[in-house]
């Protein structure tokens, strides 16, 4: 069995130090501090959540997603936080807030790692790997290849966390166990993953030593040589991205006109019980309807996420739940959030023209990715920077000539590659590849 304990461990990766803080400002708030003003953060601002390179403004960007998943997050884990202080639950450390702290932090990282383009953008890195030459990739090893061929924006942002580039010290960002755990959504490498037809993992072969440093320092159970059970409160930071993105996807269709607002409406209305007000009728104003619709909602949807939450501890301590929290919520809500997903998926995430960016989106990233990892090949087989030929010379300038050292691994350098290009957003992503392919794209 897990134990609260070891499980909300306020010690900093790259670091034992810690002060949980019953009052003010904690470690775990200041994780949040940390991830909120990096650029990998701010950067999220001009990248795909649905809608590549979206003209409207109102629809949602990965940043303006996360901050509405991590508002939903840190409201999950506060109630279940009173929750299991009240039931005893809780070490005499730990106050319901600092849970709260936690899963606000997981949450608003939680796509940090996303390439430009959204899925489209993971999509377009795993193609290139698998279709690359034989030379650019028979040195890796089956594990290493694997990393590359089924590529994952959740170890990307694992990497991103951890990776010493993104801070003075080891540890990069240096965040809490409790909060690393908490975002590791795949607790497994690719080659280690208990779901092979998922392309869905936590953490590349370079970085599976600091997951496995996570995994200790919090409890996690050991499932497999490369895999751990979840940490439980990664079920809550599950729950609130599924009810951003089921909710708030149909939403922004609306908005850009490719559904019909009585679609969402007739979705709503059987969660709300109670008899709607008068105003709510008069209201013309489409985005005041669905606001107030919205907030009834949620209401609701909380206490039924956070009652499934409790009713299911034991279970969630000894690594043996599977599923969704959202499956074992009462009421009408999961058959809402499913409805809503497959109705996105169908209507919304297959219209022509987000489909045409897409495909866009693709050569764009081939673009990219022919020629940085021409540049990575050819400083892995250079003895001095003589033997480097001048384009390449010129993009490992680009990138930084520190992080391409001459003969590292091939594999170490593809990292750094896609450190750099999962950076991008979509818009220097387009832009620089139109430069680079002569304006082509």
């Amino acid at each position: 069995m897990m134990n609260w304990q070891k499980l909300l461990s306020p010690a900093r990766l790259g670091t034992r130090h810690s002060s949980v803080g019953a009052f003010g400002r904690s470690d775990f708030h200041k994780d949040y501090d940390r991830i909120i003003f990096s650029a990998a953060f701010r950067r999220l601002q001009r990248k795909t959540q649905v809608h590549p390179l979206p003209e409207n403004d109102n629809v949602h960007t990965r940043l303006t997603h996360s901050l509405e998943v991590s508002c939903i997050g840190r409201s999950l884990g506060l109630m279940v936080g009173h929750r299991l202080h009240e039931n005893g639950s809780l070490p005499a450390s730990i106050e319901p807030d600092h849970m709260a702290a936690i899963v606000q932090a997981a949450a608003l990282s939680h796509d940090i790692g996303n390439p430009p383009f959204g899925h489209a953008g993971e999509y377009a890195i795993r193609q290139w790997f698998e279709d690359a030459a034989p030379e650019y990739t028979s040195s890796l090893s089956p594990e290493q290849f694997a990393d590359l061929t089924t590529y994952e924006g959740n170890a990307q942002g694992f990497r991103l966390l951890t990776n010493k580039r993104t801070g003075l010290y080891d540890g990069g960002m240096r965040l809490t166990y409790a909060t690393l755990a908490s975002f590791i959504k795949y607790p497994w490498s690719a080659a280690g993953s208990p779901f092979p037809h998922k392309k869905k993992f936590g953490a590349f072969q370079k970085e599976f030593a600091l997951l496995e440093e996570v995994a200790e320092a919090t409890g996690l159970i050991r499932t497999h040589a490369q895999a751990f059970c979840r940490h439980p409160l990664v079920y809550l930071v599950e729950a609130a991205d599924d009810v951003c993105y089921a909710l708030i996807d149909i939403e922004d269709g609306v908005e850009l006109e490719l559904v019909d607002f009585t679609v969402l409406e007739n979705m709503l209305l059987p969660c709300i019980s109670e008899e709607l007000p008068a105003e709510y009728h008069r209201e013309t104003n489409i985005s005041r309807k669905i606001s107030f619709l919205r907030g009834k909602i949620i209401t609701g949807l909380l206490d039924a996420l956070v009652d499934a939450f409790v009713a299911n501890e034991e279970a969630l301590l000894a690594g043996e739940w599977k599923g969704e929290l959202l499956g074992s919520a009462t009421g009408p809500y999961n058959e809402l959030i499913t409805t809503a997903k497959s109705f996105s998926e169908k209507q919304i995430i297959l219209n022509r023209r987000k489909v045409q960016i897409e495909v866009g989106a693709f050569a764009h990233l081939e673009t990219l990715l022919d020629t940085f990892c021409r540049t990575a090949f050819d400083v892995h087989h250079a003895t001095s920077d003589a033997d480097i030929p001048y384009r390449a010379g010129r993009v490992r300038e680009l990138i930084g000539t520190d992080a391409m050292p001459i003969g590292a691994s091939l594999y170490d350098l593809y990292l750094v590659i896609l450190d750099y290009v999962s950076g991008m957003t979509d818009d220097f992503a387009a832009r620089l590849a139109r430069d680079i392919g002569g304006g082509q794209h």
